[in-house]
């Protein structure tokens, strides 16, 4: 199985996007503001209880990965960023922003990259995949690419402009069959909610 055509090619499109913008938060797809996005994004960091590697799928120009790591660091964990993407010039911008990681950004998605490594905590969005391949995406995840011992962190981010909701994610990962380690949400009130899985 592979992910749909279709599904690809808008994904690929919204690096255009993204970068019509000078604003490190706007590419990233947020449209919010500085304070909104860290009360939306930092949540993130309730499922970091140590140091290690930290992978965004989907890590647009990796501004979230720099926060996270900055935010983290704050808390008194240390993260070291990698990420992927589908965008060659969103990872391009990841790789400018943070050049002391550069060989960490590579251009690809997360239900069949080929990694040679497995890493202490995965973050990706439910709609990394279309939502009938959600279960078999965390599953691929788990067993694939989150370390023994480490976390996958699932995130939804519903929109105030269009009236949306996030994906109620705890509930749906347990309706899959997934022993849920802990939830969070961001936003007042809440528009981002995550929650997570211990391997």
């Amino acid at each position: 199985m592979t992910l749909p055509p279709d599904f690809l090619a808008n994904a690929r499109a919204l690096q255009n996007a993204y970068l019509a913008s000078d604003d490190p938060i706007r590419q990233s797809g947020f449209g919010g503001g500085a304070e909104r996005w860290r009360a939306e994004r930092e949540p993130i960091l309730e499922a970091v209880e140590s140091d290690g590697d930290f992978l965004d799928i989907g890590c647009a120009n990796s501004y979230l990965l720099e926060c996270l790591v900055e935010w983290a660091s704050s808390r008194g964990y240390e993260l070291t960023p990698h990420g992927i993407d589908l965008g060659p010039k969103l990872i391009d911008e990841a790789r400018r922003r943070l050049p002391g990681y550069a060989s960490n950004f590579h251009i690809a998605n997360g239900w069949d990259w080929q990694r040679t490594r497995r890493f202490s905590y995965v973050y990706t969005l439910s709609d990394c995949v279309p939502p009938g391949m959600l279960k078999e995406y965390a599953h691929r995840l788990l067993d694939r690419v989150v370390e023994t011992g480490g976390r996958l962190i699932v995130g939804s981010y519903g929109s105030r402009s269009r009236a949306t909701s996030p994906l109620p994610v705890a509930q749906t990962l347990e309706s899959f069959g997934f022993k849920v380690s802990g939830r969070a949400s961001g936003g007042d009130p809440p528009i981002t909610e995550f929650a997570w899985v211990d391997n």
